[in-house]
């Protein structure tokens, strides 16, 4: 996994595995596959709301896209 897309409105963003902290790790086998951490304490898939920062913007003719991170202190899984 190369990492995952979220959508914030009508706008499409794609968080890098770079840009998604180390001790998360993708788990293809899980149902639905996610991102989480050894211990299960922090889960990510798909439907859940996440806290993100916008890295990169592009726009086109008529598509918006962002490049995100979830790098910082308080993102990732919303409370």
């Amino acid at each position: 996994q190369v990492g995952l897309f979220t959508e914030i409105g009508p706008m499409s963003c794609f968080i890098s595995r770079h840009s998604i902290p180390s001790e998360m790790e993708f788990d293809p086998n899980s149902n639905p596959p996610c991102y989480k951490t050894v211990d299960e304490d922090i889960v990510i898939q798909q439907d859940d709301e996440i806290r993100l920062k916008i890295v990169g913007t592009r726009v086109d003719k008529n598509d918006i896209f962002a490049i995100g991170s979830l790098m910082d202190d308080y993102l990732g899984e919303s409370p």
